[in-house]
């Protein structure tokens, strides 16, 4: 095996990949804020390590991003930015409820409304995951039969 690849940390709870679709109209600097702001909550309520950090960040156009302006009993303005965070299954509940509050704390501070702060969490295992090299992640915590 790869020498990088049997250095890595092997918990539940790390490698969360985060995408922030945001209008184009917004600052960057605010866009980077709520970036910083999902990456935070993720170490203080997740137990990610700060050093976990893959995030990507698209700008939109306004016609590029279609969301209903009140679902969910929210009244969502054309600031409002998605956050979608794919990491491996074993948050609780409460860990998951505390993440949405942090982040959507921290983002009002930034300058953000509440209301335009969507968040979407999915959780999937180590074998949906490839760090890089070809070999899944899962192969990392149990190599495959024959490997040492």
């Amino acid at each position: 095996m790869h020498p990088s690849l049997t250095s890595l940390l092997l918990t539940d709870e790390t490698m969360p990949l985060t995408r922030i679709s945001a209008p184009r109209h917004l600052p960057i600097a605010k866009v980077k804020a709520l970036a910083t702001a999902v990456q935070d909550g993720l170490v203080q309520t997740c137990n990610v390590p700060p050093k976990d950090l893959f995030q990507l960040i698209s700008r939109l156009e306004s016609e590029e991003m279609i969301l209903d302006a009140t679902f969910g009993g929210v009244n969502r303005s054309p600031d409002a930015c998605i956050a979608e965070i794919t990491f491996l299954r074993g948050r609780t509940d409460e860990q998951k409820r505390r993440l949405f509050r942090h982040v959507v704390d921290r983002a009002m501070a930034a300058g953000f409304r509440p209301d335009d702060v969507v968040i979407a969490l999915t959780e999937n295992s180590r074998m949906d995951w490839s760090l890089g090299l070809g070999v899944a992640y899962a192969d990392l915590a149990h190599p495959p039969t024959g490997e040492a």
